[in-house]
């Protein structure tokens, strides 16, 4: 990906760059983002300022709210794209996993049935999980 590495962007980005396409494609989380049909990378950006130079470079800007906003930057393009003064942070977007757990799991349905009564209308909720299955006998099976 050449010399330069700005200290704009986040580890697993600055591996990915860093990493041959043919190994990148292996891995689970190193090739996010990457389309290698078009050789190009999506990644989130912190930035304050305008981002319509980047136009000039040849990179799309999705802008998002907060001073974020999503960068579809061509492979070459990526090193310069991060000496934009106006770019703070770049990252990668992330793979994320989903696992229904069991009812016997949750004790959701007993803070449910207690007053006050919990409906959740208009709540986001977000679970964040380890992924250890703590219930499998080499975590002590408890």
């Amino acid at each position: 990906m050449g010399v330069f590495m700005s200290q704009k962007f986040e580890d697993l980005l600055a591996l990915a760059l860093e990493t041959p396409e043919a190994v990148r494609e292996r891995t689970e989380s190193l090739n996010v983002g990457y389309d290698s049909r078009e050789r190009t990378w999506e990644l989130i950006v912190k930035y304050h300022g305008s981002l319509e130079s980047l136009g000039s470079l040849g990179i799309q800007v999705e802008y998002l709210i907060a001073g974020y906003a999503i960068l579809t930057v061509p492979e070459g393009m990526v090193n310069r794209m991060a000496q934009v003064e106006e770019i703070e942070y770049v990252e990668m977007p992330k793979r994320f996993f989903y696992q229904v757990a069991p009812a016997d799991t949750s004790c959701l349905q007993q803070v449910m049935r207690q007053e006050p009564l919990l409906g959740g209308r208009g709540v986001l909720v977000a679970v964040i999980d380890s992924g250890e299955a703590v219930v499998q006998m080499p975590l002590g099976g408890r």
